[in-house]
């Protein structure tokens, strides 16, 4: 274990897809290991691990356990049970309004497989006041507890680390949090999460502005820097003065690498799961059910009692039946975090490549497809655009013009995505960017702000 031996500030990338924490001490920031088991021992994957019998495991402990569990028990179709217990709701309305109440008996969908749950992406909902928690495996754990839990492991194993109590933390934020515009419920909830887990002074900063402080330890001469943090959730810009660090101007969107594997899977890969076929010689398949390929996490929870009867009707009444049951396999026998993870690999292969061959093979599963660069970038023409609106208000909140920038910092893995390099290269020029850390260099600059905070 290390022993750093003077006073701690600490700075938390609580991040939709990875997470990283680091601890500066005269002004030199140390990012610490939270997650001994990922290759990159200083990024913990933001991911939690359930299983029936509440055990838990985090990062990347979580991803073993969870593939550990596909791979040793089958998957068996879902049950339902009565509880014994009734709930309250109202019956029919009428003309006059809302039905009366009544009380009906509480039915929940039973997994008997023994397979675990594994959650992600988390932080996407923090915004949503109708989302208050899920209940897995008969326990009921609301989205703070869940974000509790991986926000005290990531200080406890930081703690372990460095043989220190760490009592203080800057903790990044988005410009904007994906959802609604409702920032203020996102950052009560994260406040209470960050209370939770035994922070007792907590501060909340933009994390572009993190990765903007990072770069500016040893900057000595007069510049304009623009940030572009663009990672597995949110792409967020900052604007910043150097060397005093005066902040020009914060600009966001929700637009994440994840967004861009889903807009890949809807255009290359959704026809093979039925997304053309005709049901009945004349209508078209349901869209809703494609929600699926929004994100692997979507899939589990389409994985449904009522989505299985539907599927397997949909399945005989269809023109490409084979495709139907491609789907039903990927739901319900809980391939969905595998697939994304290889069409992510597929969508790094063509940073190098102009063509790539998807091939995802498991039992009931079987998809083929050759992936072009030109298809993907077809498929994100949405996302490039909603990258230029970003970094046309960080330009003009800060009344600036691109030729006033004098250096790019791009941090977060999608922004290595070729053609959003290509887009910064046309608006600021071939010169300008600086490729910092791309995991961690957010963490290492809140740890400067936590110091400059909170130093006594």
């Amino acid at each position: 274990m290390s022993k750093i031996k003077n006073k701690f500030h600490c700075g938390i990338d609580f991040g939709t897809t990875n997470s990283s924490l680091a601890i500066s001490t005269n002004s030199q920031p140390i990012v610490i290991p939270i997650d001994r088991q990922n290759p990159n021992n200083k990024v913990l994957k933001s991911l939690i691990y359930l299983n029936p019998k509440q055990e838990i495991a985090l990062g990347h402990d979580a991803i073993n356990r969870y593939l550990a569990d596909l791979k040793n028990l089958p998957s068996i179709p879902l049950r339902e049970e009565y509880t014994g217990r009734k709930i309250k709701t109202f019956g029919p309305s009428g003309y006059g309004g809302a039905g009366p109440v009544i009380f009906v008996p509480e039915i929940v969908e039973v997994d008997d497989s023994g397979r675990g749950r594994l959650l992600q992406s988390l932080k996407s909902v923090l915004t949503s006041s109708t989302f208050t928690g899920t209940n897995i495996f008969g326990k009921f754990y609301t989205l703070v507890d869940l974000l509790t839990l991986l926000l005290k492991e990531i200080k406890i194993r930081a703690e372990s680390e460095i043989g220190h109590t760490l009592t203080h933390a800057v903790i990044g934020r988005p410009v904007k949090y994906v959802g609604t515009s409702e920032n203020k419920i996102a950052l009560d909830r994260m406040q209470t999460i960050a209370t939770n887990a035994g922070f007792k002074h907590v501060e909340f900063e933009y994390e572009p502005v993190g990765a903007a402080l990072d770069y500016g330890i040893s900057s000595t001469s007069s510049q304009k820097i623009l940030v572009y943090d663009f990672g597995g959730g949110t792409l967020d810009i900052c604007i910043m003065e150097l060397p005093s660090k005066q902040i020009l101007s914060v600009a966001g969107r929700g637009l994440g690498g994840d967004l861009l594997d889903s807009h890949l899977a809807l255009a290359k890969l959704a026809q093979h799961f039925g997304l053309k076929s005709i049901i009945n010689s004349k209508m078209p398949f349901p869209k809703y059910l494609f929600s699926t390929f929004s994100s692997w996490y979507m899939a589990t929870l389409q994985k449904t009692v009522k989505n299985h009867d539907t599927l397997e009707e949909l399945a005989i009444k269809s023109n490409q039946p084979d495709q139907v049951r491609n789907l039903i396999a990927l739901i319900f026998h809980d391939y969905g975090f595998e697939f994304f993870q290889t069409l992510d690999l597929s969508k790094i292969d063509l940073s190098t490549k102009t063509i790539t061959d998807f091939l995802f093979k498991r039992p009931s599963l079987y998809v083929n497809e050759t992936i072009s660069k030109k298809d993907f970038e077809t498929a994100i023409i949405p996302d490039l655009q909603t990258s230029q609106e970003c970094i046309n208000d960080a330009l003009n909140l800060a009344n600036l013009k691109p030729n006033q920038i004098d250096k790019i910092i791009l941090t977060g893995g999608s922004s290595q995505v070729p053609i959003f390099i290509n887009q910064i290269k046309n608006i600021f020029g071939d010169d300008k960017i600086i490729t910092s850390n791309h995991f961690t260099s957010v963490a290492s600059g809140l740890a400067l702000r936590a110091e400059q905070l909170f130093q006594s």
